[in-house]
């Protein structure tokens, strides 16, 4: 299937609750509309765009008890179900995030979701399966799930939810209609967030440095310990930049993260690392451009200062460098001690 590209802003479909993304909600509601429902979609794009949320929105749709013209109402048995996690005939499946040592969505998962595709829906007119973490399930598990894709019940709709859409076997994508999502310009985000109570300080804030992830941007939101554990990690990045020993530090806590399953939190980590190398890049260019982390300018300032350009990129290699590397199952304690060795030889020389 050809991919679904057209994100301009437009008039929002009424009856969505999504914020932004217009494009995607136009393409699901018209197929839903015209009768037209294909048996899976891929929504491919940065986690904390929305993906889920623009997920469970159209299992409201699909399942809406109101008028055609309504859908989704939000209010119905069915809508209000859905947003609770508690349809019978809406099922998800992704990585188990209760479990530390989860690195893959399981065989045993998939088989559990292709039994409830097996049974024809309860309430309603579909049966709609949401695959998070798409790009991370086994072999056996994709295995699994492209016999569902090849003869899916007429009633089926799966909905894979993927940061990469190449990540997945081509025998996957080649079966799904594919929907791109990129991140809301930061002054929708900011709105989005002032509407929801923040101040006005904060919600440019929080949109600027989630770099238009509205959905990481509301969670951070409405949650001060996770705003405090970002800005926790904000300064424990700095500090292995800036400082030697602490960036072995920084390396040996996140090859354990690694070793441990929480594959997730160190490409994290090292992606907040991407942010804060380039801001000093940045400010070693320009003092005065504008950056990601404003409430680190004076430290990155001063620290891009004695780095200069030279050091800034090559701080910034590295850490591209260490991401790559872990993406091609290089040993992470490997990558990660590489790329703090850059890290200290930029700090010993600033």
């Amino acid at each position: 299937m050809n991919a679904t590209n057209d994100l301009s802003p437009s008039r929002a479909t009424p009856g969505w609750p999504i914020i932004g993304h217009e494009g995607a909600v136009r393409t699901l509601a018209r197929a839903i509309e015209s009768g037209q429902v294909h048996h899976a979609y891929l929504l491919a794009g940065p986690a904390g765009i929305g993906r889920t949320t623009l997920a469970f929105v159209f299992a409201q749709a699909l399942l809406c008890e109101g008028a055609a013209e309504q859908r989704p109402c939000g209010t119905c048995r069915s809508c209000q179900r859905i947003a609770r996690r508690v349809h019978p005939d809406v099922t998800r499946i992704g990585l188990d995030t209760g479990a530390e040592e989860a690195k893959q969505v399981s065989i045993d998962q998939v088989r559990e979701l292709r039994a409830s595709l097996s049974l024809r829906p309860l309430e309603g007119a579909w049966r709609v399966a949401i695959v998070d973490d798409a790009e991370r399930l086994s072999r056996e598990a994709a295995d699994a799930l492209l016999k569902t894709l090849e003869e899916p019940p007429p009633y089926a709709v799966l909905v894979l939810v993927a940061e990469d859409a190449q990540a997945l076997p081509e025998t996957i994508r080649s079966r799904c209609q594919t929907i791109v999502l990129q991140p809301l310009p930061i002054s929708v985000v900011a709105r989005a967030l002032e509407v929801r109570g923040a101040a006005p300080e904060l919600a440019n804030r929080l949109a600027r440095e989630t770099r238009g992830r509205i959905a990481l941007a509301f969670r951070l939101v409405s949650d001060e310990a996770a705003r405090v554990q970002r800005e926790k990690r904000v300064a424990e990045v700095i500090a292995a930049m800036t400082e030697p020993l602490a960036a072995i530090g920084f390396a040996r806590r996140l090859a354990e993260q690694y070793r441990r399953g929480r594959r997730a939190e160190v490409l994290s980590s090292l992606q907040l690392a991407l942010e804060l190398w380039r801001d000093a890049l940045w400010l070693a260019a320009d003092p005065s451009a504008p950056i990601v982390h404003e409430d680190a300018r004076t430290t990155l300032e001063r620290f891009a200062r004695r780095c200069g350009i030279a050091g800034a990129c090559a701080g910034l290699s590295a850490t591209l460098q260490a991401l790559a590397d872990l993406e091609a199952n290089v040993q992470a304690r490997l990558a990660l001690d590489a790329a703090m060795v850059t890290w200290a030889e930029v700090s010993r020389c600033a």
